[in-house]
């Protein structure tokens, strides 16, 4: 009798039990390097792109950036896009220092937004050992020329900033190639655009180093947005560098005649 009624109580308490549905705004995907993600957004919503915890985003490549705004956050493991508008519809690539993923990013406004998107990954393969090769002699060869390195002549820190202050960074200067910007930790990274000098904005390409964003060239001006929020920096002209005369241009002296 014991038995029927703790069997009865158990059935009761299962059946009264809500069963727990899984929530279809968090999405989870098999990593497949040969396939392209699809990002359903809405201008109102955020949603979060989380890549494996042993990975760290190099460069991110968004085809409108002017449509879309996407950050990444401090450690680069967690990407943040929003739509700026409706319709709005553009590819985004990113690469980690381990692979390349591709998304299509659009608005549907019918659709339930994506909150969440996290990436699983199949097993690495088991690597081979192969026996270690005999060894070589081989001859000695005197060493590669280094590069030459940037030296603190060529970093440009004069860069002209407007706008509110929670959207500027902490640092902005160029060494003539690249442009590098750096946010203080507890701040949120706005959206990257350029303006060009007839004043279109456009995307840019850039990567994260440490803590620094390293922004390809040098634009005419960078405009960052975030939300309603708008900044600019602007490099101030910078001057020529000298001319150096050569070892091989000989001094010219003028010729007498008798």
């Amino acid at each position: 009798m014991n038995r029927l009624v703790l069997s009865t109580a158990l059935f009761a308490t299962m059946a009264a039990s809500p069963v727990i549905a899984r929530d279809p705004r968090i999405a989870t995907r098999l990593y497949d390097p040969a396939r392209i993600v699809t990002i359903s957004g809405r201008p109102d919503v955020q949603s979060t792109i989380e890549f494996g915890e042993d990975e760290r985003i190099e460069n991110i490549a968004v085809g409108d950036s002017s449509t879309w705004q996407v950050t990444p956050n401090k450690r680069a493991s967690l990407l943040f896009v929003k739509p700026m508008k409706a319709p709005a519809r553009t590819n985004m690539t990113v690469v980690t220092d381990q692979r390349t993923y591709l998304f299509d990013l659009v608005t549907t406004p019918g659709r339930a937004p994506l909150y969440e998107l996290r990436f699983t990954y199949p097993p690495r393969p088991t690597p081979v050992t192969m026996p270690a090769p005999a060894p070589v002699i081989a001859a000695v060869e005197a060493p590669a020329p280094k590069a030459p390195e940037t030296t603190p002549a060529d970093l440009d820190f004069n860069w002209a900033t407007n706008g509110p202050k929670q959207l500027l960074p902490s640092r902005a200067f160029d060494d003539g190639v690249s442009t590098w910007l750096a946010w203080p930790k507890d701040a949120t990274m706005p959206a990257i655009l350029v303006r060009e000098p007839n004043g279109e904005e456009g995307p840019v390409n850039y990567t994260v180093k440490g803590d620094y964003v390293v922004v390809d060239g040098v634009p005419p001006q960078i405009v960052l947005r975030q939300g309603k929020l708008i900044a600019t920096l602007t490099p101030a002209p910078r001057p020529p560098k000298p001319v150096r005369a050569t070892d091989d241009a000989a001094p010219q002296t003028a010729s007498t005649q008798p």
